[in-house]
């Protein structure tokens, strides 16, 4: 079920997004194309509009990739870091998708059980990064809530409060979606605090 949910989810979040992209592109071209194609059935006309959106992505795809393409954005992107609460947001928002992108991206490092939300109670969290703080090792953690892993709790706790469960990303992300039905058989449970 987890599996099926991985795969429906970014094709549904596709869908949505390519249906506001061809309602917006509707709204711009059907106006133009209306009096030109009148005696066309209004289907034609709006697939027409779907495949104007289309070509129009394709291009600008092929345009970004190239050199004046990456022209053009570097000199958006320095029009953006101008605007001081835009600057803000964008670099941010950029910063996440680079820990998510890339063959060397590495968002999540480890899965780990940490005492949340209260001392006594066990909770799954992914290693997202760590520092170092007068002589004390800490690290920050995303404890996911459940079956939406996408939100969640960003928490920072000492290294030596952590237990590693051995997981692999996949099988913690699986245990969350499946609401803890899907539990490998290596828990680290039984072993000792990580050092």
């Amino acid at each position: 079920m987890a599996q099926g949910l991985v795969a429906l989810v970014p094709i549904l979040v596709t869908v949505l997004v390519l249906r506001v992209l061809f309602n917006v592109t509707s709204g711009i071209l059907l106006p133009v194309v209306d009096p030109a194609l009148a005696h066309w059935p209004v289907l034609a006309r709006a697939l027409l509009s779907l495949g104007i959106l289309v070509a129009a992505l394709y291009l600008l795809g092929e345009i970004t990739s190239r050199v004046v393409g990456q022209r053009l954005l570097n000199l958006g992107e320095a029009v953006v870091l101008r605007v001081p609460l835009v600057r803000v947001v964008y670099r941010a928002a950029k910063q996440v998708v680079a820990a998510f992108q890339g063959p060397g991206a590495r968002a999540f490092k480890s899965v780990v059980f940490i005492e949340f939300p209260r001392p006594g109670m066990r909770a799954v969290a992914f290693v997202t990064g760590g520092f170092q703080q007068e002589g004390q090792d800490w690290v920050t953690v995303f404890v996911p809530t459940t079956p939406n892993p996408t939100t969640g709790f960003l928490q920072v706790v000492k290294a030596e409060e952590m237990v590693q469960t051995g997981f692999s990303v996949e099988e913690g992300v699986k245990m969350v979606m499946s609401l803890g039905a899907l539990v490998p058989e290596r828990t680290g449970l039984d072993e000792s605090p990580a050092d």
